[in-house]
């Protein structure tokens, strides 16, 4: 029981520190997006951040070519590829990242309405499955449309959370989108709003 208090107190220390930590750059992404006129095909993160399986996720603003410009969360998976080949390789790290990322609207009101339907989703059965519009980001901006096959999942052991199955290049990719992270970034758009009422 002793050893059970101290995992759960480090633990809740790991994730206030992860929080703040996502809560500052927050704050700092959206000063910048304040001072910066967008670029087009450019993405300006509000909120990013990872999580422990390498799962990441991040809100961010996009402007299109036609001058359009929307909020977007992206989700992905990170893979170290040196570890697929050696695994006492500690010094450097080269990593692909498979991320699809969805329209959240266009401000940042609809960004937490969105967010809510996410968590509404969560609380449907384990194997409910729903087809979202998603853009692949490739490096060079958002690619085309095209769609991704959300799944309401129960991991071994584990919470439910939402797992995303698209095609990101040649590759069948998937990435999960867990019910704490949708609530910390309800968090740090609701404090974005707070400091930076007039952004949208």
């Amino acid at each position: 029981m002793c050893h059970f208090t101290i995992f759960a107190k480090r633990t809740n220390y790991h994730i206030m520190r992860k929080s703040l930590f996502t809560v500052v750059a927050s704050m700092m992404m959206a000063t910048y997006v304040i001072a910066q006129d967008i670029p087009t095909d450019m993405r300006m993160e509000i909120i990013e951040s990872e999580d422990d399986s390498h799962d990441q996720y991040t809100i961010f603003k996009y402007k299109e070519k036609n001058g359009n410009t929307g909020y977007w969360m992206g989700v992905g998976n990170k893979t170290e590829l040196l570890s697929l080949v050696r695994d006492d390789i500690t010094d450097m790290s080269i990593s692909h990242m498979d991320e699809v990322c969805l329209p959240m609207g266009s401000n940042r009101q609809e960004v937490l309405d969105n967010l809510d339907s996410y968590l509404e989703l969560l609380d449907k059965p384990a194997g409910t499955t729903v087809e979202f519009p998603c853009r692949i980001d490739n490096y060079a901006g958002l690619g085309d449309e095209s769609k991704t096959t959300c799944i309401v999942t129960k991991r071994f052991l584990q919470g439910k959370r939402l797992c995303f199955h698209f095609t990101s290049g040649k590759r069948t990719a998937e990435a999960d989108l867990r019910k704490s992270s949708i609530k910390s970034m309800k968090v740090s758009v609701k404090l974005d709003m707070k400091l930076h009422p007039n952004k949208d």
